[in-house]
C-alpha cells in the first residue's frame, strides 16, 4: 500500500500555501503527501473541509497506515473528539505558541483549567510532538507533561532580499515596524511608548493589524498611536499578499516586537537574512534561541533609551553575521533535510 502523510492546517493561507510547496518541492519524502486546509472555498493542491465534522469525517477515511500532522491545533473541540478516536497513534503535531502560552496565563478559569487538561492528554496521545525552538520545547514539556519534545522549526519560505536597498537620508524617514499582527499580544501600546521619544524625528512607525485581533483592541491602539506620532503613525488593515509583505519587510530600516511569547517568526527571520536590527523581549524564547545560536538580536526594553541617530547608526553599520547564521539554521536549504528525515521517519 501506498505510504501517505497527511498534513492538516488551520485557516492561515499565510503559512499553508508556501509550506505546501515547501513540503513538494524542497523536501519530498518517500511518501505521498495529502494537505487539508479548514477554508470555506476550494483552494487548488488542498482537501478542503470547512467544519470539525467535516474533518473526522476525512479522518475517519484514512487507512490504518496514514500518518498525520497537525500544524497548530487550537480547538479543544477537536481535542475531546480525538480523545475518542484510534487515529490519535497516527498523529504528531506541531505546536505553536499560541497553544503553548495559554496555559500559563495568571487566574485562568475552570473552563481554561479544563482546557489545559484536555490538551495535555490529546498531546500525550501523539506520536511525536515538536516545538519551534528549545524554550518552547521545555515549556512544552512543563505545562503538557510530554517528556520528548523535538524542536523543528518552520523555514523562511520565498523571501527575496532586495539587493539596492534605499538609503537613509536626511529627506527619507527612518522606518520602525512594530508588531506582526493585531493580535493583543503584540502588546503594541507598550512597544509605542517606548518609542514614544522619538515623535518629533524624521520617522514612520508601521503596524501590520490586519488580522488577529479585536476590532475594540485594533480602535483603542491606532488612537494611542495617532495621539502620539500623528500622520507618522501608519496602520495596515487590509491583508497583504506575499508580495506586498514581502516588499514591506524589505522597506522598513528595523523592527520592534513587545510580545511575551514566540511570535512573528517570519518577520523576525526575514530581519535577520536582511542584517537588518530585531528587537525582542529579553525574556521571550525566540531571544533566548537566536541569541544562543549566536544572533545579535537587540533588547526591546533598551530601544526606549535610543536616540534617533543611535538607531541610524545601528542600521546603518554592515550586519554579515545574521544573514550566515540564517543561512546555516532557518533557510528552506538549511531546514529541508531535517523535515525529511522527520516525515521518513513517521513510517519507520
Amino acid at each position: 500500500m501506498t505510504k501517505r502523510i497527511i498534513h492538516i492546517f488551520a485557516d492561515t493561507p499565510h503559512h499553508y500555501k508556501p509550506m505546501q510547496q515547501f513540503f513538494e518541492q524542497q523536501c519530498r519524502p518517500d511518501a505521498e503527501q495529502l494537505f487539508w486546509v479548514k477554508t470555506p472555498e476550494s483552494i487548488p493542491n488542498f482537501v478542503n473541509y470547512k467544519n470539525n465534522a467535516e474533518l473526522f469525517a476525512l479522518l475517519e477515511s484514512t487507512a490504518k497506515e496514514d500518518q498525520i500532522v497537525f500544524h497548530g491545533s487550537f480547538d479543544m473541540h477537536v481535542w475531546k473528539k480525538l480523545l475518542l478516536s484510534s487515529v490519535t497513534k497516527r498523529c504528531s503535531c506541531v505546536l505553536w505558541g499560541a497553544e503553548l502560552y495559554r496555559h500559563t496565563r495568571p487566574k485562568r478559569t475552570i473552563k481554561e483549567r479544563v482546557v489545559h487538561v484536555l490538551h495535555a492528554l490529546v498531546i500525550n496521545r501523539y506520536k511525536q510532538v515538536f516545538a519551534l525552538n528549545k524554550g518552547d520545547a521545555k515549556l512544552a514539556q512543563r505545562v503538557l507533561f510530554k517528556r520528548n519534545v523535538k524542536v523543528l522549526p518552520y523555514p523562511l519560505i520565498g523571501m527575496k532580499v532586495e539587493q539596492d536597498r534605499e538609503q537613509l537620508t536626511s529627506e527619507k524617514p527612518l522606518k520602525i515596524l512594530v508588531g506582526n499582527s493585531a493580535s493583543a499580544s503584540n502588546n503594541h501600546i507598550d512597544a509605542l511608548n517606548k518609542l514614544a521619544h522619538l515623535a518629533n524625528e524624521n520617522i514612520e512607525i508601521i503596524m501590520p493589524l490586519n488580522y488577529g485581533g479585536e476590532q475594540s483592541y485594533i480602535d483603542e491602539v491606532v488612537k494611542h498611536a495617532t495621539t502620539l506620532f500623528g500622520d507618522k503613525f501608519i496602520a495596515i488593515t487590509e491583508m497583504l499578499n506575499k508580495q506586498d509583505y514581502d516588499k514591506l519587510l524589505n522597506d522598513v530600516h528595523l523592527t520592534v516586537f513587545a510580545q511575551h511569547r514566540q511570535q512573528g517568526l517570519y518577520v523576525a527571520y526575514a530581519m535577520l537574512l536582511m542584517g537588518k536590527p530585531m528587537f525582542l523581549l529579553s525574556d521571550t524564547s525566540s531571544y533566548n534561541y537566536l541569541t544562543e545560536l549566536g544572533f545579535e538580536i537587540y533588547k526591546t526594553d533598551e530601544v526606549a533609551s535610543m536616540s534617533y541617530s543611535e538607531l541610524n547608526n545601528l542600521i546603518s553599520k554592515d550586519n554579515n553575521r545574521n544573514p550566515d547564521l540564517m543561512n546555516q539554521h532557518f533557510t528552506e536549504q538549511a531546514l529541508a533535510p531535517k523535515w525529511r528525515n522527520m516525515l521518513e521517519q513517521l513510517h519507520g
